[in-house]
């Protein structure tokens, strides 16, 4: 579990260096270098919009099921697995994940959350008690 954590900070530092390496360029040398490659850079840019937006909406389309269910989950612990990003239920531990094609899927997305106050609230109102 140990090298796990190792390897997913190691991983967020190379990602963080080469984030700050890209915004260091300046739009010129960013074309420059996309053009090198034989790429479009309206394409490119395109492409990296449409990759930004359907992960943008799976977060959101988890964060509403989620929350509809009863389930909290911190947006700082989304760790990065084989498939995706997991998380997991702060009241009921049970899991969830996405990926950035959109994909979602897992335990907390079937069933309601019973540890959760906010929950059992919503039920009892909807059940009339």
């Amino acid at each position: 579990m140990a090298d796990n954590k190792n390897h997913d900070e190691q991983l967020e530092r190379i990602m963080s260096c080469l984030a700050d390496s890209v915004l260091e360029l300046s739009d010129e040398e960013i074309l420059a270098e996309t053009r090198e490659t034989g790429a479009d850079p309206q394409e490119e840019a395109e492409h990296t919009h449409d990759v930004f937006r359907q992960a943008s909406k799976a977060l959101e389309t988890v964060n509403k099921r989620l929350w509809s269910l009863g389930h909290t989950v911190n947006p700082k612990y989304w760790q990065h697995g084989e498939r995706g990003y997991q998380n997991n239920c702060q009241d009921c531990g049970l899991s969830v994940n996405l990926n950035v094609a959109g994909e979602i899927w897992g335990d907390a997305l079937g069933r309601p959350c019973r540890e959760s106050e906010q929950y059992t609230r919503r039920e009892q109102e909807l059940s009339g008690g």
